[in-house]
């Protein structure tokens, strides 16, 4: 790479890649309802998900906030409502 070449060019992910964040975001989901937030790396991929009401209580609903980068870009974010179940 030359001196100077842009040091975040960042190829189009395979479909392996494109699967396997998809599955880190679903442990991502499960383990912010679980926990209260999550968060893991994956080939430059960032997936982070933090619960937005208070720990368990009765509530039988819980809404969890998901976000996915690919270095500085943002590729996806969105809240999700699952049962605690």
């Amino acid at each position: 790479m030359p001196v100077g070449a842009a040091a975040e060019s960042v190829g189009f992910p395979s479909n392996e890649e494109i699967r396997m964040v998809r599955s880190i975001a679903r442990l991502a989901l499960m383990e912010a309802v679980r926990h209260g937030r999550w968060g893991a790396s994956f080939h430059g991929f960032r997936v982070q998900a933090l619960r937005q009401d208070p720990a368990r209580g009765g509530a039988a609903l819980t809404e969890v906030s998901l976000s996915v980068s690919l270095g500085k870009v943002v590729v996806a974010r969105c809240r999700v409502t699952t049962n605690y179940a």
